[in-house]
């Protein structure tokens, strides 16, 4: 299972996104691995365009694997959070929800977000960042 960060959406879903970006997700999501969770589809269909845009968003969204969202993600992602707080790092609670999500359900993370590298350097997150991103830090 791949989960999708809505960075690494906004990159698939924006007609000038990152080619590199586009390609990578059009292709989970063809394999039928492209997972979302609570966090990821309101941080996607709450901030569209319009109407329109928002309709076809949700109509795409139902054919993605949707990973919930429970007390142990929270926890983890608290932890997370908290561990990287005392290292002197702060991340948004959104991007420890997701990367907490990942981690429960053994998903890889699909992202184009450094926050989730520096996630990944304290714990189990599998991920993989995606595009010209690679090689700069965010």
């Amino acid at each position: 299972m791949i989960l999708l960060d809505s960075s690494a959406l906004i990159e698939y879903y924006r007609p000038s996104g990152d080619p590199a970006v586009r390609s990578v997700v059009a292709a989970a999501i063809a394999a039928d691995l492209a997972a979302v969770n609570g966090i990821v589809q309101v941080e996607i269909l709450a901030f569209a365009a319009g109407e329109e845009e928002r309709r076809l968003l949700a109509s795409d969204f139902q054919a993605f694997h949707h990973l919930d969202l429970g007390p142990e993600q929270f926890n983890l992602a608290c932890d997370l959070g908290f561990t990287l707080r005392r290292g002197g790092v702060t991340v948004p609670a959104t991007d420890l929800i997701v990367a907490a999500s990942a981690i429960s359900s053994q998903a890889e993370l699909y992202h184009v977000d450094g926050h989730f590298d520096r996630i990944a350097e304290i714990s189990d997150l599998q991920g993989r960042r995606l595009g010209a991103a690679n090689s700069t830090s965010g």
